[in-house]
């Protein structure tokens, strides 16, 4: 899509000069968790062993069911584990971790019981024992609280820019606070960090004993990793620095730095969308210095600012919403009766908000007959005779 030579963009661009191309930062954001991975060793040691637990739950009906037992016993609600670190948005690796938070009492007591069992073989019995002894290792345990803090935070930063609000230079601000916390984060640790190192001296965690190891997952590397691929994955275009002006989030607090601030982005924004460039600044600066945003040329600007979104998510929607509505059972919906039930289904408001009434009584102007309306034709006669039976037997 984004080809230099034959891209959807690059013909997109011979007809609309003043088109912007914008990477999707969702994506750009899941490639910088990827090769932050890739850039610390120990991190393939805990997928590896999170897979073995999806594999282990989802591929046996059994271990399912005992696993839901062990947790019966053990008075917690059962998350699903699922898969991590996949083609999927890091909000669900996230939801696999934090659930093997949440199971951590019942996976313990499950591998436990499996261990024991005479019932199993002594190879699968084997196989327990060395998954247990790794799930309940002092390593892992760090491990696992070190990927829900961060996977945390770049869960909720992932969601932030998948808004249908969010705007690029919002989409900025969050990442580079994003940044900041996770930097702050390498010496102070985050809640789950915390958490687990108080269980560690204590020697449990979440009443299961635990066994001394060395985590795989190096910290401080690991944090630093994931700071540097945000940065270098997700700077700041250069459409988002003309735009940053327009957002008084960004502006300069002393008033010698805000006279000349931005004049020259907003020069630049205004002859790329074919603007009065002088009428643009002159709006620009009055706003930011008198607090007048009247200017007619700086509201198309502010306007023709809030159609750059920051990811494809809205794209993502369309299609999701394509598929239910297009499906096997509806395949012979025409074009156009396609394309407005997509629309009503992506922008209408919510079904507790909408008001039937003014499309019904327009519907029934146009000479529609109501649900309640006697049928056309001949009415036919039901002649019944009456019984005495009837009436006990009623």
């Amino acid at each position: 899509m984004t080809g230099k030579d034959s891209g959807l963009f690059v013909r997109l661009k011979k007809d609309f000069p003043s088109l912007k191309s914008v990477h999707c930062l969702a994506h750009k954001l899941e490639l910088a968790v990827h090769n932050s991975l890739k850039c610390v060793t120990g991190c393939n040691h805990f997928e590896h062993f999170i897979s073995k637990l999806y594999t282990m739950y989802h591929q046996s009906t059994k271990n399912a069911r005992l696993l839901s037992e062990a947790a019966s016993a053990v008075h917690i609600s059962l998350l699903k584990i699922g898969k991590i670190f996949t083609i999927r948005w890091v909000a669900s690796s996230y939801s696999t971790v934090q659930a093997v938070w949440k199971d951590f009492p019942a996976l313990a007591q499950q591998m436990r019981a499996a261990s024991e069992d005479r019932m199993y073989t002594d190879a699968e019995q084997k196989k327990y024992t060395g998954m247990l002894n790794r799930l309940t290792s002092t390593g892992f345990v760090t491990d696992l609280a070190t990927m829900r803090y961060v996977l945390q935070e770049l869960k909720s930063l992932s969601l932030k820019l998948q808004k249908r609000s969010t705007s690029l230079t919002d989409a900025s601000r969050d990442i580079r606070l994003t940044m900041e916390v996770l930097d702050a984060m390498k010496t102070h640790g985050g809640m789950s960090m915390r958490e687990a190192k108080e269980s560690l001296m204590e020697g449990t965690f979440k009443g299961v004993a635990l066994k001394e190891s060395t985590e795989k997952v190096n910290q401080l590397q690991f944090f630093q990793a994931v700071i540097d691929n945000l940065s270098s994955r997700l700077p700041d275009s250069e459409l988002t620095k003309s735009l940053k002006p327009l957002d008084p989030h960004n502006w300069p607090k002393t008033r010698d730095e805000l006279i000349l601030y931005g004049e020259k982005e907003i020069h630049e924004l205004a002859k790329d969308l074919g603007e009065p460039t002088r009428e643009a600044v002159e709006d620009f600066r009055s706003w930011k210095l008198q607090e007048d945003q009247s200017g007619k040329t700086l509201r198309r600007l502010i306007v023709a600012s809030q159609t750059y979104l920051a990811t494809s998510a809205e794209c993502e929607r369309g299609f999701s919403s394509m598929n239910d509505t297009a499906s096997k059972t509806r395949n012979r919906l025409r074009v156009r009766s396609l394309s407005a039930v997509l629309f009503v289904d992506i922008n209408a408001p919510p079904l507790e908000m909408f008001d039937p009434k003014p499309f019904v009584l327009s519907w029934l102007k146009e000479g529609h007959c109501p649900s309640t309306a006697k049928k056309a034709g001949k009415e036919t006669k039901n002649k019944r005779e009456d019984r005495p039976l009837w009436s006990i037997m009623c």
